[in-house]
């Protein structure tokens, strides 16, 4: 398998567990400030697309943060732009997320990243590496 088939993503092959409530949530929608709706599944892809496959340090914003298989860090003002929606709105959605058990979220004064709490494992041909929690615990922050 090539990496040009699965641009932006750092797995090939990935397991979810999901609860009913989580499938019928990410089936629907949510409406930005132009009154546009947005697919909730895409919304969640995208977080997905920066999910990490191994720990490392993330220094795309401010403060860098060292960061667990299934970690991304994130800003919720800066996804708020990406996505048209008030600050608000997108603490909401991510609170909603985590409350259906897609994701937990993290805050702390260096900075905020949120886990996938979905993923039970993931694997990538291109690499010939696979990934499961149950081999690697993540760091103790």
């Amino acid at each position: 398998m090539h990496k040009e088939k699965y641009p932006g993503y750092n797995f090939t092959e990935i397991t979810f567990n999901l609860s009913t409530e989580a499938i019928i949530w990410l089936s629907g929608t949510t409406r930005d400030n132009a009154h546009k709706h947005f697919r909730n599944f895409d919304f969640f892809l995208s977080l997905l697309k920066e999910m990490r496959t191994d720990t490392g340090l993330d220094t795309r914003f401010r403060r860098p943060i060292e960061l667990d298989p299934l970690d991304v860090q994130f800003s919720e003002i800066s996804l708020a732009q990406k996505w048209n929606l008030g600050r608000k709105k997108m603490h909401n959605l991510l609170m909603k997320m985590e409350a259906l058990g897609l994701i937990e979220v993290t805050n702390r004064r260096v900075g905020s990243w949120l886990t996938f709490k979905c993923v039970s494992n993931w694997r990538d041909d291109r690499e010939s590496k696979e990934q499961s929690l149950s081999q690697d615990p993540p760091l103790n922050r």
